[in-house]
């Protein structure tokens, strides 16, 4: 197993670095505002209120895209899906760095806010010490990967989207491997239009306190299910994808069209939502064609995209340490002046970065090696 060549796109981790770093913009604004202090005033206000979203929608649609194609690759090479072998890579990538983060979420982060220091975000900590986010059933949503239902928890909110991308795979190897590819297209495209249409009406039409309300607002299925068609059309079609996809001026134009949809509001929500899926969908396929002379490429970016899991996983609890510091010695910081969001900005990512380096090296990989060793297939 271990002389098998791995399948690699180049730009994809570049995209995941972008994608980790708009979660993080999102959420220190989110913190900001959680403790009372000033918005950074700016006139990309929509972008940074919907960053955060629109980043992990284009999580979404990239692992439908890649677990979709690699899922062909095997059943090509293999003439079927190893189940088992594919839960246990999931398991060994996923769960070690989720069940820390699960640690410091329910353990760490309450016991260390009872420092001293930990008094500058006063409104942070009332919402850490809300004993209905660590009830039994809380925790037990959180620990059985379905955060996305459970009441939001300082330090592993951020889980809902991991959750999701695990309940997605559970199904996806299983339809590949009993399905035809054409059954399997069929499958795809039924519960895009389905799964889209459904929401649209959710949205409009059920009150959000209906469990059917709760369903469609929190899997996100129909980003992920984009991704798959895209990985489907790749695996398939890639010849001529890639004759559609080198063209650097449709390159830039799409970069810009997508960047315009995320700073400004033109349809309603969800159809601008799925839009911009349709276009990350796209700009995957271009920036993976390395004949396209203006595909992303960044060996910096392409690193942080490499440990993006533990950026996406950490930084929430690296706010939470910068913050109460970045509040004591910058005054006036309830103003949330441009020092004051240069330090809190810059320290955060700073931390983010280093302590994300450190889980992949001594942490991840360790178990990462164990996954590609021992259950690689492809």
């Amino acid at each position: 197993m271990i002389g098998k060549k791995k399948i690699f796109f180049n730009g994809l981790n570049e995209l995941r670095a972008i994608a980790a770093f708009g979660v993080i913009v999102h959420h220190l604004e989110q913190f900001k505002k959680l403790d009372g202090i000033k918005i950074f005033d700016t006139p990309f206000h929509y972008l940074v209120h919907s960053l955060g979203k629109s980043s992990v929608h284009l999580f979404f649609v990239l692992s439908g895209f890649l677990i979709t194609y690699l899922l062909f690759q095997e059943k090509q090479n293999n003439g079927k899906i190893h189940i088992k072998k594919f839960y246990l890579r999931r398991i060994y990538r996923i769960w070690p760095l989720y069940y820390l983060i699960m640690f410091i979420g329910f353990i760490v982060i309450p016991y260390i806010s009872n420092f001293d220091i930990f008094e500058n975000v006063a409104n942070l900590c009332q919402v850490i010490e809300n004993a209905d986010n660590y009830s039994a059933t809380n925790i037990a949503l959180y620990l059985g990967f379905l955060p996305q239902f459970a009441k939001p928890v300082l330090g592993v909110a951020q889980s809902w989207s991991i959750g999701i991308e695990e309940q997605f795979y559970l199904f996806i190897p299983l339809a590949l491997h009993l399905l035809t590819k054409k059954w399997f297209l069929r499958l795809l495209i039924v519960t895009l239009i389905c799964y889209s249409v459904a929401t649209f009406f959710v949205h409009d039409y059920l009150s959000y306190k209906t469990i059917v309300y709760k369903i469609f607002k929190f899997f996100k299925i129909q980003y992920l299910t984009i991704g798959a068609i895209g990985g489907y059309l790749y695996f398939f079609h890639s010849e001529m994808i890639k004759k559609w996809t080198n063209s650097k001026y449709i390159y830039a134009i799409l970069v810009v069209s997508i960047g315009y949809l995320m700073a400004v509001p033109v349809v309603g929500l969800k159809i601008q939502e799925f839009i911009l899926a349709i276009g990350y969908m796209i700009l995957i396929l271009m920036t993976i064609n390395s004949t396209n002379r203006l595909a992303l490429r960044s060996k910096p970016l392409a690193y942080l995209g490499k440990i993006s899991y533990g950026i996406y996983m950490y930084h929430p609890f690296m706010i939470f340490l910068v913050m109460p510091v970045v509040n004591k010695y910058v005054e006036n910081h309830v103003e949330g002046g441009v020092f004051y969001n240069l330090m809190l900005y810059i320290f955060t990512y700073i931390l983010t970065i280093i302590v994300s380096i450190l889980s992949y090296r001594f942490i991840e990989s360790k178990f990462i090696m164990i996954k590609d060793t021992k259950f690689k297939t492809i």
